[in-house]
């Protein structure tokens, strides 16, 4: 039999059926530890029900599902019964004048043609084979173990969709099990080790970095909803302390998020120093926004050298890159004209105009970075580029979409459409290729105004979108950001706008076209919490954008 996801799980059931695997918090941050044998049990009577409905070994199943229990169950149990499966975040995560779901969902269904559909409501489409899961559950008795190759399809993965309909990544068992190899040896995991986890399982952080890392791994793993985190950020915090947890992740704002609402009276008596890793990744990582949580957890025992850093794509299953297991993570302050306009990085001092840059880390074991122009050709360390993979974990293809799988590589390596440059064998990433603003030379990554957009007071934070619109008669573009108010805002709309003209001339050198405030909900961010620029560029344009104000300059 070769090895596949199926032969790890269950081994683990095999060789530790009594370890602790699993917990799930509720909103008072209560949990139990779930064994192994008791999880797999639950597990295979969803994937009992899968099989009764002809969706055995090989098929495909979608799951339209919040990220809670059930979802861990039913998925954990489609694995078991050997279904291929697909999460998609359901409609009630994606609701916003301008969500797209209904058409995804309708592409989705008819590239992956899947044998069952479960979700916990009726959706739009309707499909005929749509089960809630607790008619899932009660299936007979559990399947038989599994025995795919490892060439055969583990698992399907939406991209995040950032600039258009996402499409479907299909992995092999050959190169999500690479990926968890090379993770589990980058991140330096041991037997000691329990990890903490909100990111939803929808996407491939929570699916791959930790779900799937954790249940095949042994470690233990505590899962608390996404939803539950952001009204309730604290719940990460005290989860923390009241597993044990020594590892976790999240994106650049959830570390935000944190910083800026949890309460002390919230985490009275927390200790944070066993904690030896949380990773940040899935977005631009910002060095304010990381010493900025270090410094308001401090107090906790959160010591520096816990904050990690890491790189990778739905593409390319799992992290690719990883910070120092064992020391703090990198970053660099670099000229800014030089950067912007030049796309090189150059080392400057604390003087003059300077941008931080994190580093991701340094590639897993088996892994290669190139860093290439426009053509392809490779550059030399310190000029930024577009970051290739030469990688064992990389996706078979885009399921359905031969023309994008063969764009997708060149000279065998993998397109990330992400922009970087190498230092020292470290990764630093500086944005997207596909969103960047070019002003008069001047190439700005939307990520730049996060920083500033969050210091200013009556916006959400997060929630905007920054692109640029071709000015024919200037030969340029000109750039506008729109961006999400709170509500009520607490100042007027005026003063907002005026304050994110002067803080973009002040800090990045742009002086901005125009600043569109929008309610609450209007600028729906990709399943995965990833915002499309490009996206709200057409809808911009096209006059779909309903404004509470608008400052032209």
């Amino acid at each position: 039999m070769s090895e596949s996801l199926q032969t790890r799980l269950y081994r683990r059931l095999d060789e530790a059926p009594r370890a602790p695997a699993i917990a799930f918090l509720d909103r008072k941050g209560r949990f139990r530890w779930w064994s192994v044998e008791e999880a797999w049990a639950k597990a295979a009577a969803y994937g009992a029900g899968l099989v009764e409905r002809g969706c055995g070994p090989g098929e495909r199943c979608v799951l339209v599902l919040a990220s809670d229990e059930e979802c861990a169950f039913a998925l954990l149990g489609a694995f078991l019964a050997g279904t291929v499966p697909l999460l998609v975040a359901p409609p009630v995560l994606q609701q916003s004048r301008h969500s797209a779901f209904v058409a995804n969902l309708e592409h989705t269904l008819s590239v992956v043609r899947p044998r069952v559909v479960v979700a916990a409501r009726p959706i739009e489409p309707a499909a005929p084979d749509t089960v809630t899961p607790g008619e899932l559950a009660a299936g007979g008795a559990a399947p038989d173990r599994a025995t795919p190759a490892a060439a055969d399809t583990a698992a399907l993965q939406l991209t995040s969709g950032t600039t258009g309909v996402p499409r479907v990544c299909r992995w092999t068992h050959t190169a999500v099990l690479a990926a968890l190899d090379g993770m589990e040896g980058a991140m330096e995991l041991g037997a000691g080790d329990v990890c903490f986890n909100w990111t939803p399982l929808y996407h491939d952080m929570g699916l791959v970095n930790n779900f799937l890392l954790c249940l095949t791994s042994g470690l233990p793993l505590a899962l608390l909803s996404p939803t539950d985190f952001v009204v309730q950020p604290a719940l990460w915090l005290r989860g923390l302390h009241d597993t044990e947890a020594t590892v976790s992740w999240s994106p650049n704002f959830g570390f935000a998020l944190a910083a800026e609402r949890v309460r002390d009276a919230e985490i009275e008596g927390v200790r944070l120093g066993h904690v030896r890793g949380i990773w940040n990744a899935a977005e631009k990582i910002h060095v304010e926004t990381m010493l900025g949580f270090h410094q308001r957890f401090a107090g906790h025992g959160l010591a520096l050298e816990a904050l990690k850093t890491n790189f990778g794509c739905a593409e390319n299953v799992g992290g690719a890159t990883f910070s120092d297991p064992r020391g703090p993570f990198r970053w660099e302050e670099l000229d800014l004209t030089a950067l912007h306009r030049d796309g090189i990085a150059t080392p400057v001092g604390p003087d003059g105009a300077t941008v931080r840059v994190a580093g991701a880390g340094r590639p897993v074991a088996g892994m290669r970075i190139v860093i290439a122009d426009a053509d392809g050709r490779p550059l030399p360390e310190g000029e930024v580029g577009e970051v290739l993979l030469d990688t064992p974990s990389r996706m078979s293809e885009y399921l359905g979409d031969p023309q994008a799988t063969e764009e997708a590589f060149v000279g065998g390596l993998l397109r990330t459409g992400d922009l970087g440059y190498v230092r020292d064998g470290e990764l630093f990433w500086t944005g997207r290729s596909r969103e960047r603003i070019t002003v008069r030379g001047k190439k700005i990554d939307p990520s730049e105004f996060e920083r500033i957009l969050f210091r200013i007071e009556g916006l959400r934070p997060g929630c905007f979108a920054a692109f640029g619109v071709a000015d024919p008669a200037r030969g340029t573009e000109t750039p506008v950001v729109v961006s999400e108010v709170q509500d009520p805002p607490g100042r007027p709309l005026p003063e907002i706008a005026a304050d994110i003209h002067q803080a973009a001339n002040a800090e990045l050198g742009l002086m901005l076209e125009d600043v569109v405030l929008v309610e609450k909900g209007t600028l729906a961010k990709t399943s995965s919490g990833k915002r499309r620029h490009r996206h709200f560029r057409e809808v911009y344009q096209n006059g779909g954008l309903a404004a509470l104000h608008s400052a032209r300059k």
